[in-house]
């Protein structure tokens, strides 16, 4: 029974850091937006992949999107899956920061 609310637990953490992450160059400063994106390649570079996932599964290669994915019905390649994760989300996240806050002068809720 702890197992089971530990892993609830975990998994509803995840998907708030993922709304976080995902939405925040529409309420976080693009300064802190890099580095978020610091520390997220600081947590591949230090832990091998994310602490959460590796917290949630026995499997290290697997991550919280594939997984959530295939709960879905979906089949995901993890390959492009893991290299859009690592690759391309951060810096979009990054380029809408600066085109939102720095081209637009979108405001955000947090300033740097």
């Amino acid at each position: 029974m702890v197992k089971k609310s530990y892993t609830t637990a975990i998994i509803i953490l995840h998907i708030v850091v993922i709304l976080l992450a995902d939405f925040s160059p529409f309420w976080l400063d693009w300064k802190l937006v890099v580095l978020g994106v610091i520390a997220y390649y600081l947590q591949i570079a230090f832990f091998g992949g994310c602490v959460l996932s590796q917290a949630q599964f026995k499997d290290k290669k697997q991550s919280f999107h594939e997984w959530y994915l295939r709960k879905l019905g979906l089949k995901p390649n993890q390959k492009y899956l893991n290299l859009t994760l690592r690759y391309i989300i951060p810096f979009l996240l990054l380029g809408l920061a600066l085109i939102f806050q720095v081209l637009l002068q979108f405001r955000v809720i947090t300033s740097f």
